[in-house]
């Protein structure tokens, strides 16, 4: 992973979590309850939006699921997925690598919603709940996968 930049407009350096897990979907439950931990603390402390968290966990499992089923590079050896929260002022940041082969997203097909289709639809919901998603490969060779979503005051 690498260094986060500060999103434009804020007005001090983000806290940085940051962890590996094998990539296997048993651990995926132990990412998630980090991830909302975070959110519930970002609702708690701050007054964000209630629906933060249901939000930033969707689009992250799917990210994660996508990295296991997708982005091991040794079939049968589970290659690390490294998870990375950056939570600025108004902006929390959702970094998921893996060490897989690349893809483009640009490729993926979107779903057919009116099949309600089993898979297929990661992509779809991490662009629907956050407010921007990009892919790119590191220098290193692994998928990065970056989601922000804005942090709003709740009502």
């Amino acid at each position: 992973m690498t260094a986060v930049e500060p999103t434009p407009g804020e007005r001090t350096p983000p806290e940085v979590f940051r962890f590996a897990l094998p990539g296997r979907l048993e651990y995926r439950d132990a990412a998630k309850a980090f991830v909302a931990f975070i959110c519930d603390q970002l609702i708690r402390d701050r007054g964000f939006e209630p629906d933060l968290g249901h939000r930033v966990i969707s689009a992250f499992v799917e990210a994660f699921n996508n990295a296991v089923l997708h982005g091991q590079s040794r079939p049968g050896e589970p290659t690390p997925v490294e998870v990375e929260l950056a939570v600025g002022d108004e902006t929390l940041t959702v970094s998921v690598s893996d060490e897989g082969d690349g893809f483009q997203p640009e490729l993926v097909p979107a779903p057919d919603l009116e099949s309600l289709p089993e898979g297929g639809m990661g992509l779809f919901i991490m662009r629907s709940f956050m407010d921007d998603v990009q892919y790119r490969r590191s220098p290193q060779g692994k998928n990065v996968l970056v989601m922000q979503k804005a942090l709003t005051k709740g009502h």
